[in-house]
């Protein structure tokens, strides 16, 4: 007899949780359908109920209301903004929900706690949106890691190298720019990292340390002249990587960093769209792949404004956030930071995050006492390679997903994790339970 679909509500419609978990059940309507949403923006909620064929009355602007009502399902994902996790999440709990809980699972010790200690005293699951364990990069990793190859890990450095462009997009103009209203950079991006390395070694963090700070975002480096905004007649707007209507309009970098990742007509069609537009427009119509460019809709620009039209795009750069000056902005988060670690059998392991880099992406490189490992996760491309000591040989291994889920096909891996959690009842060790997420946010705090 087949299994009936997870009944599961949808608290927060934006990024995350509309695009990139919620269609996984557009996908296998067979394992999991949304029958509510609660989410602030008229728009959003409306989209996402017309997706999902959500009747009016179980569409909500706040999930109080939502929460107040007889429990409607199984499950509950919470996507909200990084501090408005812990309200709603204990509430649903409460209301009998089992909760998928976008990462971070919330910006202090005592509130991450009391989610862990909530859900176990009220024997529901709860499960930390940490894609990185559902990738096919990072699984093939970890079989490799304790397949013993490697032998002994001495020493290991990853690297999370935050792309320029999406620096400015999220921790200089967007959502996560300021400690006070989101979490420090540390926990709202590494705290993936953090959690993927204790995984990966099945090994816990005995010491660590840190360094970091704000060196490059600042009103002190702002070019002379620099407007507020840069539409405000920027005299450096040619030359300035971070200028808004090449971000948003032109999708140069992002063009950029896909191009990198991509082989073949896809590679040429990118760089031709940066370099030749306007061949790209003509062709478009005759080459219906062609529209995936210059029908773009999606991230960052569906974070910008709803229709993301060129002129919405515009009025948002004008008006927004995100149209703000690099150095002119309210952001206080790091823009690099160094984590040194000691695990417990004795490993060395380092942490480096930064906003600077040229493409978006991971990289690690592993030390072990039989071979070396270096491998790569992004824009670049996603492969392992392994140097053995002894005979000098290199292995390679193609870690691309097989399809074009988010997060290297994280973020339908996690989907597909966490409908099974709830179909079977139980959970498994290598599951982003917010037991086994806690080690990842203490470290982080």
């Amino acid at each position: 007899m087949s299994k009936q679909p997870i009944q599961a509500i949808l608290i927060g419609a934006g990024q995350r949780g509309m695009n990139a978990y919620a269609p996984y059940a557009l996908q296998h309507p067979d394992q999991v359908q949304f029958v509510a949403v609660a989410e602030p923006d008229p728009q959003r909620r409306g989209q996402f109920a017309a997706q999902h064929n959500i009747p009016k009355n179980l569409q909500f602007e706040s999930w109080e209301p939502l929460l107040e009502r007889s429990q409607l399902g199984q499950a509950a994902l919470i996507c909200t903004q990084d501090q408005m996790h812990t309200a709603p999440t204990l509430a649903a709990l409460n209301a009998g929900y089992d909760i998928l809980l976008e990462k971070p699972m919330a910006t202090t010790l005592a509130e991450c706690q009391q989610l862990v200690r909530a859900a176990e005293d009220a024997d529901r699951q709860l499960h930390i949106c940490h894609v990185l364990r559902y990738t096919t990069h990072f699984k093939k990793l970890r079989e490799v890691i304790q397949s013993g190859e490697l032998g002994q890990i001495v020493d290991v450095h990853h690297r999370e190298n935050v792309s320029y462009w999406h620096m400015a997009h999220s921790f200089v103009r967007g959502h996560w720019r300021n400690t006070a209203e989101s979490s420090p950079m540390i926990l709202a991006k590494c705290c993936h990292d953090l959690d993927v390395l204790v995984w990966l070694f099945d090994d816990r963090c005995n010491t660590l340390s840190s360094i970091g700070n704000l060196m490059h975002y600042r009103p002190e480096n702002a070019p002379p002249g620099a407007p507020e905004r840069c539409l405000d007649g920027c005299p450096v707007a040619e030359s300035c990587p971070f200028y808004a209507p090449r971000i948003y309009l032109d999708m140069i970098p992002i063009f950029q960093n896909q191009a990198a990742a991509r082989r073949g007509f896809d590679r040429w069609a990118l760089q031709t769209q940066i370099e030749n537009p306007g061949l790209i427009s003509v062709l478009s119509p005759i080459i219906p792949r062609l529209r995936e460019i210059t029908e773009y809709r999606g991230w960052p620009k569906s974070v910008i404004a709803n229709d993301v039209t060129p002129e919405h795009i515009l009025q948002a750069l004008r008006e927004g956030p995100y149209g703000r000056c690099v150095y002119h902005c309210d952001n206080d988060v790091v823009d690099h930071q160094v984590v040194s670690m000691q695990f417990e059998r004795g490993t060395s392991v380092t942490l480096t995050m930064h906003g600077h880099s040229y493409l978006e992406g991971r990289s690690t490189r592993i030390e072990g006492a039989k071979a070396t490992l270096f491998a790569t996760f992004g824009m670049d491309g996603d492969r392992i390679e392994i140097h053995d000591h002894r005979s000098g040989t290199k292995a390679t291994h193609d870690t691309r997903p097989a399809g074009d889920s988010g997060h290297g096909g994280g973020d339908d891996g996690l989907m597909a994790a966490f409908v099974k959690a709830l179909q079977s009842g139980t959970e498994t060790d290598a599951m982003t339970t917010g037991r086994n997420s806690l080690e990842s946010h203490l470290m982080a705090f």
